[in-house]
């Protein structure tokens, strides 16, 4: 089985990763910013809907979505779809692993038996520190983690 390790702060942007479990595990939606989100709520940030199910394709591919945050359970918004939860991603993971992330500086020092996906950002050109793959949200994250592994390069 496929690990793939998820930032939190892909799914809720400005949080750096730093949310309190305990804020609405419910995950009833609400206003965000003056706008009203349909999502889900984790650590008192919408997560969309979209998002969600991104991730649940993940696992109906039989994937198993461990979520990166510093958090003691796996949020109930996420519940279903995220597995389990840990506090960093491993460097060197046993098997063919992928790491989802907003920040370039994790992709930095890891195995290549993890692929990093940058998330919703791109480095700059003169990074040192680059990433195996780019995309602009998760859902294109996900999509970009299934095609790799349905038609691999030879």
């Amino acid at each position: 089985m496929t690990q793939v390790y998820v930032d939190l702060e892909t799914l809720v942007p400005g949080t750096g990763g730093a949310v309190s479990a305990g804020a609405n595990p419910a995950g009833a939606g609400r206003a965000v910013g003056g706008r009203a989100v349909g999502g889900r709520v984790v650590g008192g940030r919408a997560v969309g809907p979209a998002d969600i199910r991104s991730l649940g394709y993940l696992t109906e591919a039989g994937h198993e979505v461990v979520l990166v945050a510093d958090l003691d359970a796996v949020p109930g918004a996420l519940a279903g779809v995220v597995a389990t939860v840990t506090r960093a991603a491993p460097t060197e993971p046993a098997e063919t692993s992928w790491y989802l992330t907003t920040d370039v500086e994790r992709c930095r020092g890891r195995s290549a038996k993890l692929r990093t996906v940058l998330v919703g950002t791109a480095a700059a050109p003169s990074a040192i520190h680059r990433c195996d793959t780019l995309a602009r949200d998760i859902q294109v994250a996900v999509l970009e983690l299934l095609a790799a592994e349905a038609m691999p390069a030879t």
